[in-house]
């Protein structure tokens, strides 16, 4: 355990930030309008069960609700704009309407025929990887999957970059030259705040930059065309029971923003840190307004925001991952950012997707490339790293990945290299590791729910998996989809339902622990990549959600 008591120059410091609205569209003077209309089968029979999908390509804005009995579907919530409409259902779709011009105050009709063939239906996989294909810390975690190619270059790979991460995320990357200059460069500045690794002399960047400019140059033929964005879409009509409900979504303006994490503030807006542009970004809940905030100024222009948390006052906890190692709260109602920098770290960097705020206000973190857990007492200004023992037994880090705050007051984390979960005494640090009794799990995220159990994602293995936190009785829950790619849980305290992410499939799913029943939502389209969901505390109808490749941010909201 090693503590540090240095913040640098930012530790009180308070930041006010610039940022940006896109709300030209519409205000919070906008009223909504009613789309109305039936969906017909090619026969002229109406449908129920059918996807019906709304498009503002202006405000960026999709709607999708499902159509009902006789086939009669409504939107009442639709800002006032141009809208293309198309259904979904069964084999079958319909053609895009012609722009329908929804106004304040007003409900207009439209019926939409399906009597155009669907595309090929996508089977589930990661996005961009065929079904079945094992990701990078899979392959980490058994040796599997292919090693370093020969040639110059290979050894100070091996000696100062592998230090910090296996070598199957090199192997799995592709760039050209000027690509991977920005890699290694970056990697650089990382290793100048690591107590680990070592900075490459320029003889020596220059040699690696040139051994993986050669090695893992874009492969021409490995381009993949993106699938039809209703190929995810079941080919069956949804039951009655999971018809309830619709989806709102906003594209981002950055479309690399990869958005991997997604929280709600006190008033039900949804946030999302950006990995890649570095900005935190609100969806106004009513006027569907979309809004982002510049955190300040740092060292480096090279900012990765991530692990987005609310805190116990309502403020929100995030990471820079990037080359400025530091960790930033948000308050949103004063529009502030509070800074502190971190001392050096194992890997040299702040990365990680998972923080947590205990009840007794301290903020933790699991640094994934650096093996270590990092607790930051807001109170004190100091930060203290905890060593995940199987990481240290390994001599690699074990990827301490998800994390929640278990009944018995202690940290629980996610040893995703090692198939395990861990419990850390929140005091001493201590740590207690137990193995998942669960073949390839791939453990993601961790949530608690309203006994103090813990539940985890088991990605690979397609489970829910709940642990007693007091016996460590391991129950696994199985959804109806096959290898669905279960992210992580959440939990409507409420009324006592765990939520996760059917990351896989591209649908959410709904898990009644008492009775082991499952609901399933679809989204709306096909690799939208949701890795993160919160329900929301103050109205469990709605969870809110984000898309790291589609840089999507949205919310399913139940109607019933």
């Amino acid at each position: 355990m090693l503590k540090s008591g240095r913040l640098n120059s930012c530790l009180t410091a308070l930041a006010l930030v610039a940022s940006v609205a896109w709300s030209d569209a519409g205000s919070a003077q906008d009223t909504v309008g009613t789309l109305t209309g039936s969906v017909l089968d090619a026969a002229g029979a109406p449908l129920a069960g059918a996807f019906v999908q709304m498009k503002n390509a202006e405000r960026r804005l999709n709607f999708m609700v499902i159509s009902q009995e006789q086939g009669k579907y409504t939107n009442s919530k639709l800002p006032a704009g141009k809208y293309i409409v198309q259904a979904i259902g069964g084999e079958h779709q319909s053609a895009p309407s012609a722009p329908i011009d929804v106004a304040a105050g007003k409900s207009l009709s439209v019926d939409l025929s399906l009597t155009a063939a669907r595309a090929p239906a996508l089977p589930g996989a990661w996005p961009g990887r065929q079904p079945g294909e094992r990701g990078a810390e899979a392959e980490a975690a058994t040796g599997a999957g292919p090693r370093l190619a020969d040639g110059e270059g290979k050894a100070i790979v091996e000696a100062k970059c592998t230090s910090c991460h296996d070598a199957q995320r090199i192997v799995r990357s592709r760039g050209n030259q000027a690509r991977w200059q920005q890699v290694v460069q970056s990697m650089n500045l990382y290793a100048q705040g690591s107590t680990l690794a070592k900075p490459l002399t320029a003889e020596e960047e220059k040699v690696v930059v040139g051994y993986l400019a050669t090695n893992y140059a874009p492969d021409p033929g490995s381009a993949k065309p993106k699938p039809d964005p209703f190929s995810r879409l079941p080919r069956t009509l949804q039951p009655p029971e999971a018809r309830g409900y619709m989806l709102v979504e906003y594209e981002l303006p950055n479309r690399a923003a990869q958005p991997h994490e997604v929280a709600v503030d006190d008033d039900g807006n949804g946030w999302v840190t950006q990995r890649v542009g570095g900005r935190l970004g609100r969806l106004d809940l009513e006027t569907l307004t979309y809004r982002e905030y510049e955190p300040p100024a740092a060292g480096s222009t090279v900012v990765r925001l991530n692990a987005i948390r609310r805190g116990n006052k309502g403020e929100f906890w995030m990471v820079d991952g990037g080359p400025n190692r530091r960790w930033l709260s948000f308050d949103p109602k004063a529009e502030r950012f509070a800074v502190y920098d971190l001392p050096p770290t194992r890997s040299g960097n702040a990365s990680g997707n998972t923080m947590r705020v205990h009840p007794d206000n301290t903020v933790w973190l699991n640094s994934i490339a650096g093996n270590q857990v990092i607790r930051l007492d807001p109170a004190t200004k100091q930060f203290t790293f905890f060593e995940v023992p199987a990481g240290v037994k390994n001599n690699k880090t074990a990827n301490p990945y998800g994390m929640a705050i278990g009944g018995d007051g202690n940290i629980w984390i996610v040893e995703n290299a090692v198939d395990q979960i861990a419990r850390i005494d929140r005091a001493s640090g201590k740590f207690e590791e137990f193995p998942l009794p669960v073949h390839d799990p791939v453990a993601r995220k961790l949530g608690s729910d309203w006994d103090g159990n813990l539940w985890v994602g088991l990605h690979g293995a397609g489970k829910l998996l709940r642990v007693d936190y007091k016996t460590l009785k391991m129950t696994e829950f199985t959804p109806p989809s096959e290898d669905a790619g279960v992210y992580l849980a959440d939990p409507d305290m409420k009324n006592r339902l765990m939520w996760t992410s059917l990351h896989h499939v591209d649908k959410l799913g709904r898990l009644d622990p008492a009775t082991g029943s499952w609901t399933e939502f679809p989204l709306m389209y096909a690799e939208t990549d949701v890795r993160r969901i919160e329900v929301d505390p103050n109205n469990p109808k709605r969870v809110w959600y984000s898309g790291v490749l589609s840089s999507r941010i949205g919310y399913i909201e139940l109607l019933q």
